[in-house]
């Protein structure tokens, strides 16, 4: 009995997005993406509650007041101290001089370039894995490919064997080898396809799409710096991880030297107008009123002095923080040029070794046909022309693994034109 056909894939069929679609898909639709933002968002906020502080207040009042009976003074005659109804209106502005207001003000302004940096960092880190993803499908549909020519030329082996077997040319032992070779390569196709769809839905995912998602066409990836020297100076201008620990120096730095605050005395000015009906002893019918009030700060149990402790200390961490990630960007660099040099060359050697296969299988299939070799030299070549196909695909991966990594080093992804 023949072996039984490989089956279509089954499922439902995913969306096929190009790489440019995948990529504008991702900042609008990632949850981080999204959380990105509305952080910036946040930060804005937060400095307008900030800025309330500083700036001048405003409040109106009305009081309409009904007692049991008029109070009256205990001589002779007897006068009206609270009348039985009254009624009070007054209006205050207020402006507060505080210099740790200040302060905090321009350090929350800091806070939003902060939150731009930082989404422009998530978005850097989700356009990277994005595009991993994507070429991870780009590549395991190539081996689904290879997997399936391999599957097509073992079925044709299996159906020749079996011919030469039933016309009493073949053995059995032939047949049977090639029938394991068969579903033994019909097993690999279905794990493969397994791996794709994984992939497809995680791509899916990433995406924030609600079904899986494939790729419809090859990555055309901008060109990167050629040289070390280049791809340092686009690193240390444009990776936006840099620039945000550099920032967070800054911004610590600035809240350590704005300590001086914490030591400023601090006023505030009031002035409050009133009007009253009708008129007591104490309060005429219209008045007003201005307060000026300052204090000093004396003591305060080391509060001031601890603050300044801790922020010297997050300066220092900031400043190391960006020590590391200076070394870690221009280790980046350094190693993803090395990667694309080798990958390409081992690209190269991939692909002469899988045209070199692919002829060594057809003559060895033309000269078994014919008698001149035998069964196992025909598996032994469609194993190693299956192995050298899968190879090449890998090999191609790993050189657009080494493009994206370089770019991604040097600060050159996501292009500037694919950010929101």
């Amino acid at each position: 009995m023949a072996p039984a056909r490989a089956r279509p894939e089954s499922g439902t069929a995913p969306v096929q997005l190009s790489f440019a679609e995948v990529m504008r898909k991702v900042f609008t639709r990632n949850p981080d993406a999204i959380i990105a933002v509305e952080e910036i968002s946040r930060a804005r906020a937060v400095v307008e509650q900030v800025r309330a502080g500083s700036l001048p207040t405003g409040s109106l009042a009305a009081t309409y007041t009904q007692l049991n009976s008029a109070r009256l003074t205990t001589g002779s005659p007897s006068t009206v101290i609270l009348p039985q109804t009254g009624f009070n209106a007054s209006g205050t502005v207020g402006l507060p001089l505080d210099p740790r207001r200040w302060v905090q003000w321009s350090q929350a302004r800091d806070n939003v370039t902060l939150a731009r940096l930082g989404a422009a960092e998530v978005r850097r880190q989700l356009s990277v894995t994005v595009s991993q993803v994507y070429l991870s499908v780009l590549v395991q549909r190539k081996l689904v490919q290879a997997d399936e020519n391999a599957v097509r030329n073992a079925e044709a082996h299996v159906d020749y064997t079996r011919t030469r077997l039933d016309a009493g040319n073949g053995t059995l032992v032939d047949f049977q080898r090639a029938s394991a070779l068969y579903y033994t390569d019909r097993a690999q196709l279905e794990r493969s396809r397994f791996l794709l769809v994984r992939l497809q839905e995680q791509l899916g995912v990433l995406l924030g799409e609600s079904s899986p998602v494939d790729v419809s066409a090859e990555v055309q990836l901008p060109a990167a710096p050629a040289d070390l020297k280049s791809g340092l100076d686009d690193a240390d201008r444009l990776r936006s991880d840099l620039r945000l620990a550099r920032e967070r120096l800054f911004a610590t730095a600035k809240v350590r030297r704005d300590s001086w605050a914490d030591f400023m005395p601090s006023a505030s000015a009031t002035f409050e107008v009133q009007y009253q009906t009708p008129p007591t002893q104490t309060l005429p019918s219209e008045s007003w009123q201005l307060l000026l009030t300052m204090g000093f700060p004396i003591y305060d149990g080391g509060l001031r002095y601890g603050l300044l402790k801790e922020r010297r200390a997050l300066e220092s961490e900031a400043g190391v923080r960006l020590d590391a990630t200076l070394r870690q960007v221009r280790s980046d660099v350094r190693t993803a040029l090395a990667e694309l040099e080798r990958a390409r060359a081992g690209l190269e050697l991939a692909r002469e070794a899988a045209r070199l296969s692919t002829e060594v299988l057809r003559l060895t299939t033309v000269s078994y046909r014919t008698g001149l070799t035998n069964d196992l030299q025909v598996i032994d070549a469609q194993l190693a022309s299956r192995n050298a196909e899968i190879s090449a695909a890998l090999a191609e991966n790993d050189e657009r693994q080494a493009q994206l990594d370089l770019l991604n080093a040097t600060g050159h992804f996501p292009p500037t034109g694919q950010l929101p």
